[in-house]
């Protein structure tokens, strides 16, 4: 996902002037950066409807809006070629289909509906319905594997493992499963502690002395629960150009955390998903057990789990058999070879099967490898200094959903995407994954349905609304809601605004999206689980808010001066970091702040508080500028949430 809040924008135009999608009549539109185009499709509640916008010219975002108008689902993956989308209604009736463009794009566009028909009821013939955008010999396609009761019930291929040569893929295509691979690094190193070799409260430096020492330990469980407080290498590397099919060494983490001035924060204290972190994990496996990762992971896991064909992608350029190649939309149409992270094994790396990965799933019944202590410890959450539980375990995620205990872990890499679950107490586990660009992880869900349904509880429907009629904001509440919002304690600012008389929001580098009222001063985001309620002053004014989406964040009212150029012009100048080893060259070009770097695109700076811009560039995200005691620039600090406050010292003209 390119957003961390889903974007709903612009007055729509009547659904009566909405052309109506037919099965297989391509319509086609043209985009300009505040404009969207509706679509009328009529359907019935329980079918399955699928289509695409071809992205001809301009990155589109798709949502689709049920009859009464709100969201049922977005779809948002490449930038070119075709965006499917795809949903099962829940009621009968004319939906829109909105095509909307990709932070103020422009641009031509092409939409078709292919599938308006009924859902299938059967579990076998829903995967293959659901699979219909990946499945041809003209497309990437996906592999999937689902066991039940502790039996393997499907293992199918859809579409092409290689359009080159016209390889289709199938259950035993070997696929680059990304961050899946984590849980395989925790149980190597788990294995390495059952037999006395380390123990996973050691400080890392016992097993990597090179690594700076920061005053305080950080351990090997530590980086095993994302709680190191090293910073993030795939967020790191891009502020100094590094791209993600650029080649990446193995010395590179060690180097990086040399390099680190303080650490993000105490060990322990917090979550912060770091790949990193189990790219060193995979270095100490290796001096350990004096045996290259992948030799180890082949002698102690996946042999001894019949995985006989998995293995560990290791280096750029390296031949694995049978395996899937990665794609990504290219620009003037069809698709593009692309690579995976290639030297990122212990965070990435494993290649395996949909045959294979359900031995996998089965040693968390049978406890082939490591025994139940093994499965216990990998499947135990984190807890963090102040006592909270996490939702991660080692190199797993572990959580409840709709009753059931499950285990489970993305992974998303340059061309391949992934989903793993596990259900423990039904014995039942569901596996996928792709070479599709556009290919979505959220359908998970509806799998799951339709294979465990019988076992998971109903969803929880949302409690009716109190008897107590709310009244909605007028016009002069909205206006004095609308302006610049800084997170109290958090380098993020929304700016609210007023246009045709509905709320509009937009974060720190993010699209705008709409809130929705649900009474004078609490509203709710469009298509996000998040809402903000304002606290009104007796005279009608505002300037306290509280954000709501997961814990509540205080927020405040702030003005921000436009800036002159003059003003503009004190930023001005070359910042070199000592960390990331990189120069960036801000300068004032006609009133607009720019930086530049020699490997990445000039992007421009945003004032919004104080010292402080958003960064057109999201490696940068914030660039918050610091002061010498006489009020000279010296430097900044810049970060993009996984890594934070990385500084860049202003160097003399």
């Amino acid at each position: 996902m390119r957003r961390l809040l889903v974007l709903a924008l612009i007055v729509a135009a009547p659904l009566a002037s909405a052309q109506e999608l037919r099965i297989g009549e391509e319509l086609t539109g043209t985009l300009s950066p505040n404009s969207r185009d509706t679509y009328a499709l009529v359907t019935h509640a329980g079918w399955y409807v699928y289509g695409h916008v071809n992205q001809l010219t301009v990155d589109v975002v798709v949502r689709i809006l049920d009859p009464e108008g709100k969201e049922v689902s977005e779809f948002d993956s490449p930038a070119r070629g075709p965006e499917p989308f795809q949903f099962s209604p829940e009621a009968e009736g004319t939906y829109t289909v909105e095509v909307a463009p990709y932070e103020g794009a422009e641009g031509d566009y092409a939409i078709v509906l292919i599938a308006n028909e009924p859902k299938a009821t059967d579990p076998g013939k829903l995967v293959d319905q659901m699979m219909t955008p990946f499945s041809g010999t003209d497309r990437p396609g996906a592999a999937i594997s689902v066991v039940k009761d502790g039996q393997v019930i499907l293992a199918r291929g859809y579409g092409m493992a290689n359009l080159t040569y016209g390889v289709p893929m199938t259950a035993e295509t070997g696929m680059s499963i990304a961050s899946v691979s984590k849980h395989f690094t925790a149980m190597a190193l788990v294995l390495l502690e059952q037999e006395g070799r380390l123990s996973l409260d050691d400080d890392v430096r016992k097993h990597i002395p090179e690594l700076k020492d920061f005053g305080t330990p950080v351990t090997l469980r530590n980086l095993l629960n994302h709680t190191s407080g090293y910073r993030e290498i795939l967020n790191m590397l891009p502020m100094g150009g590094w791209n993600s099919t650029d080649a990446m060494t193995r010395e590179e983490p060690i180097r990086l955390i040399q390099r680190q001035a303080r650490l993000q924060n105490p060990p322990g204290a917090e979550y912060n998903y770091n790949n990193t972190a189990f790219m060193l994990l995979a270095t100490v496996v290796e001096r350990v057990s004096g045996q290259d990762f992948r030799e180890f992971m082949e002698e102690r896991v996946f042999r001894p789990l019949g995985m006989d064909h998995t293995t560990i992608k290791t280096h750029q350029g390296q031949v694995i058999p049978n395996s899937s190649q990665g794609y990504a939309n290219a620009e003037a149409g069809g698709y593009r070879y692309v690579t995976d992270f290639a030297s990122a094994y212990g965070a990435s790396g494993v290649n395996t099967t949909a045959g294979d990965i359900t031995k996998w799933m089965l040693n968390f019944r049978d406890a082939k490898v490591g025994g139940p202590e093994a499965i216990e410890a990998l499947t135990t959450r984190g807890i963090l200094t102040s006592g909270d539980t996490t939702d991660y375990a080692l190199g797993l995620g572990v959580r409840r959903w709709r009753g059931q205990m499950l285990y489970t872990h993305t992974g998303g890499e340059t061309s391949h995407r992934t989903w793993f679950g596990w259900f423990p107490d039904i014995q039942s586990g569901l596996f996928f994954s792709s070479n599709h660009p556009a290919f979505s992880l959220g359908m998970w869900t509806d799998l799951a349905e339709a294979f465990f349904g019988e076992s998971l509880e109903p969803e929880v429907e949302e409690e009716p609304a109190d008897s107590v009629v709310h009244s909605m904001p007028t016009a002069a509440r909205l206006e004095a809601i609308a302006g610049t919002w800084q997170f109290i304690g958090a380098p993020l600012m929304i700016e609210y605004s007023v246009e045709d008389g509905e709320l509009f929001a937009q974060a720190t580098n993010q699209p705008k999206f709409k809130v929705e009222p649900t009474s004078d001063s609490t509203f709710a985001f469009v298509g996000v689980q998040a809402t903000v309620t304002f606290h009104f002053d007796d005279d009608g004014t505002v300037s306290r808010a509280t954000h709501h989406q997961g814990p509540d964040s205080p927020m405040e009212k702030v003005v921000v001066p436009e800036l002159t150029p003059d003003q503009l012009k004190g930023y001005a100048g070359r910042f070199w970091s000592e960390e990331l080893e990189t120069l960036v060259t801000v300068v004032l070009d006609d009133s607009t702040l720019m930086a530049h770097h020699r490997r990445l695109e000039p992007f421009k700076l945003t004032h919004t508080v104080d010292d402080e811009f958003a960064a057109g560039m999201w490696a940068y995200g914030t660039v918050r500028f610091a002061r010498d005691p006489d009020g000279t620039v010296s430097g900044f600090l810049s970060g993009n949430g996984r890594t934070r406050d990385v500084w860049f010292r202003r160097l003399e003209d």
